[in-house]
């Protein structure tokens, strides 16, 4: 025996389903939000997380808990966006800093959280796919390193090595942005 359970669409049934829908979408939500940067690319990616969950249920292994498996499935998704998108992310990034650049100069654009906020998300923006994935799952979800190994199938060795990369890119970012 292996100790895998295996769970079916059939067993678990549409409202069990729907429950765990209800319980883990603000995570799934969360995560993708954070990686993608786009919020209807984020939904996109919470619902074909759903639907690849409910197709994938008999697969499901009962070791890990229900928030690292659904995590790591919108990560992968995430992440194999993020790497299709790479060849567009200058034009992104030009875009994003016209755009910063239009709200820093009108007083009433917002308060200070939701200015934090945009230059967060366009500093993510600047990351390799590999390094907003962990520092995503790392510094905003703060789960543990094993958790975003799970996740993501890398070893420690990369994890922390493209979270240190991660880091020191958005520490450069804000200091510039508080320079200028």
């Amino acid at each position: 025996m292996t100790g895998k359970a295996h769970i079916s669409s059939d067993t678990c049934g549409q409202k069990a389903f729907e429950d765990i829908v209800r319980q883990y979408r603000q995570m799934v939500w969360r995560i993708s939000l954070r990686m993608l940067g786009d919020p209807d690319e984020a939904e996109d990616a919470v619902q074909e997380t759903f639907i690849r969950a409910w197709k994938a249920l008999p697969g499901y292994d009962a070791r890990y808990s229900m928030a690292t498996w659904l995590g790591a499935i919108a990560a992968r998704l995430c992440y194999d966006t993020l790497r299709r998108r790479t060849l567009h992310r200058r034009y992104e990034l030009e875009t994003s800093r016209s755009s910063y650049t239009d709200r820093e100069q009108d007083p009433e654009s917002g308060n200070i959280a939701e200015e934090l906020e945009r230059q967060l998300q366009t500093v993510t923006r600047s990351l390799s796919p590999m390094q907003r994935t962990v520092f995503v799952l790392r510094e905003i979800e703060q789960l543990p390193f094993k958790e975003i190994r799970q996740i993501t199938g890398w070893s420690e060795i990369q994890i922390k090595s493209n979270l240190y990369m991660a880091r020191q890119s958005v520490r450069k970012a804000i200091k510039k942005h508080l320079t200028e």
